[in-house]
């Protein structure tokens, strides 16, 4: 090392005030090349990279030095072996330290039950120490389940001679870190042209009814909450470790992430289910190309009238298009076939999924079939008796009018041209059907109910 450390010699490890210390390392000890009580199954930083210096201990007989010589978007993880730990709990991290200018560490946490991961914000090294071993301290709180973690220093932008260099860490039992509660209006609404929530970085508390739960693929489990009718209620919530349920009413701490323009709460501490079975906040109608609008993000859409322009974009996605924009329509709620040219009225959670905003129906109510092939409802009156029906349906058409009845998947169940008045629809499942009579040029549609 090109620098001699000042030593003041009335510091000791003791660090009186911050609770029961719960892990103690002042590095002294190594086996192998690596500190004891380190290198715990998250470390991705190489042993060679960890190295012992005795020059300049101030606690013990030895340091560590840790070295990243990697931008600032490359980190490397210097983790604990996985210690028990208590749920919601706050832990001080308390470290002795120093290093190079420029150096940045932060400290974090694995969580093995829900292999889950948690980082404070990066503190500049040398800024913080000017150079000497100095004092720095963060906290974590346990999240809801946890009870065994691994405690992680996080580094990056190191030099290849000094790097960045502990001498001692500890962790004790600490204050926890107080959240203001907040709406979710307050945490999503923002005027700025970048939209980013007044809140970003922030612990927050706030509470609202699961609208929507990933059922399948990488997010499964997470879910998302809205606490009132249309634009800016409405959120995504990062954690799947509680069970929701649609309906349910929930309070969510934890801290509001920017994650590529999209707000979510992220590290969660506690998801506490209040109640159950609550109903939905209504849907507010949205244009297909309007879905992208930030106001909308995480919140319940309606898409009116929007035409399937390609019912199978792969990964389970379809196309609609009310002439505003093409849409994604995703599955990882529910699944649904559309029928190309149909047009629906599909209810869901507007949500950004790899670079795309895209529209989540949660169950087969959710999706309405209100047309085919460009067919609206005019002016002109059709008339279907009885309905609902479960025998014999009568329609007052003219003998050259064609008919054609859907299903509310868009599956053709009855076709005929001329001659029809009277249908036999006892055969036909239960459930709501679109009948679409084109006659005289006209085209008129009706639904009808089968019992």
């Amino acid at each position: 090392m090109n620098k001699l450390f000042t030593l003041l010699l009335s510091l000791t490890l003791g660090f009186a005030g911050f609770g029961q210390v719960i892990f103690e390392s002042d590095l002294s000890s190594w086996t192998d090349g690596d500190p004891d009580g380190w290198m715990g199954s998250k470390t991705n930083i190489g042993s060679e990279n960890v190295v012992e210096q005795e020059l300049g201990a101030m606690h013990g007989t030895a340091m560590a030095q840790l070295f990243n010589e990697g931008d600032a978007g490359s980190h490397k993880r210097f983790t604990t072996e996985e210690m028990s730990v208590t749920e919601l709990e706050t832990y001080e991290v308390t470290l002795w330290l120093t290093g190079i200018e420029g150096s940045m560490l932060r400290t974090g946490y694995y969580n093995p039950a829900a292999d889950s991961w948690f980082y404070n914000d990066y503190i500049d090294v040398y800024a913080e120490t000017g150079g000497d071993i100095g004092m720095v301290s963060q906290t974590l709180t346990m999240p809801s389940g946890c009870t065994a973690a691994e405690f992680i220093l996080s580094v990056h932008s190191t030099d290849a001679l000094v790097g960045i260099v502990v001498d001692s860490v500890s962790i004790a039992v600490g204050e926890p870190e107080p959240s203001e509660t907040v709406s979710i209006y307050d945490i999503q609404y923002s005027e700025e042209a970048d939209f980013i929530s007044p809140y970003a970085d922030e612990l927050v508390t706030t509470s609202g009814i699961v609208t929507g739960v990933f059922l399948f693929g990488a997010a499964e489990g997470t879910f998302f909450i809205q606490d009132g009718d249309g634009a800016w209620n409405g959120i995504y919530v990062f954690e799947s470790a509680t069970v929701v349920e649609l309906g349910d009413s929930v309070v969510v701490t934890g801290e509001v992430a920017e994650y590529f323009t999209l707000t979510e709460i992220v590290s969660v501490i506690t998801v506490n289910v209040i109640s159950s079975g609550h109903p939905m906040p209504n849907a507010i109608a949205v244009p297909t190309g309007s879905v992208t609008d930030e106001e909308y993000e995480g919140v319940l859409v309606l898409l009116e009238d929007a035409k399937c322009t390609n019912p199978d974009v792969g990964f389970g996605q379809f196309e609609v298009d009310d002439n505003s924009g093409a849409r994604l329509v995703d599955d990882e709620m529910y699944t649904y076939t559309p029928a190309l040219n149909s047009y629906y009225n599909i209810t869901g959670v507007s949500f950004l999924s790899f670079g795309e905003t895209k529209v989540y129906p949660r169950m087969l109510s959710d999706i309405e079939v209100t047309g085919y092939a460009g067919i609206y409802e005019n002016s002109s009156e059709l008339n279907i008796y009885p309905n609902p029906a479960n025998e014999f349906i009568t329609l007052n058409v003219s003998s050259n009018a064609g008919i054609v009845i859907y299903s509310i998947d868009g599956a053709v169940v009855y076709s005929e041209n001329g001659n029809v008045n009277t249908i036999d629809v006892s055969a036909f499942d239960a459930g709501v059907y679109q009948v679409v009579v084109t006659e005289n040029e006209t085209t008129m549609t009706e639904r009808l109910i089968v019992i």
